[in-house]
């Protein structure tokens, strides 16, 4: 489960907002220079999942075999971003002063990541069931938000 690295995501974006709040006052009441961004990258080709494979066929007993592994960075996946791309990507968005830096990658655009972040807060608003996109009794009507609002802004 990815439990742990999306609760390791959630308190990292809480504990930035809130730094950066605590830096904006600063900025605005003393002069402050300081500043704290929040990257939010999309699907990267990372080491990640190989080392997950790597341990659990450590724990199990069995040989490893980096080449069955979906993707990682000598095995790149096509819809995801080297991790160079994403740093070029955060430092041009720091030039800009953006506190949320919102990273594309090759298969999601950035106009399905707003779609999708919208339809999640309205998980809260609404009363749905968590993670609704993927619950049986709304993952159709999500497809259905989707198409229906793609390309309206």
């Amino acid at each position: 489960s990815n439990w742990t690295y999306n609760m390791s995501k959630a308190a990292l974006k809480a504990y930035t907002e809130g730094l950066e709040h605590e830096l904006r006052t600063e900025r605005l009441e003393s002069g402050g220079k300081l500043r704290a961004a929040l990257l939010v990258p999309g699907w990267v080709n990372t080491e990640i999942m190989a080392k997950k494979v790597r341990d659990a066929a450590k724990a199990a007993g069995d040989d490893y075999n980096k080449d069955k592994v979906f993707f990682h960075e000598d095995k790149p996946a096509s819809g995801a971003w080297m991790s160079p791309q994403v740093v070029d990507f955060m430092l041009e968005e720091l030039d800009k002063e953006r506190f949320y830096i919102l990273c594309p990658d090759n298969d999601v655009t950035r106009e399905v990541d707003n779609l999708r972040m919208d339809w999640a807060m309205h998980d809260l608003i609404e009363n749905r069931p968590p993670l609704s996109r993927w619950h049986p009794d709304y993952k159709d009507k999500f497809n259905e938000y989707l198409e229906a609002n793609k390309g309206k802004k």
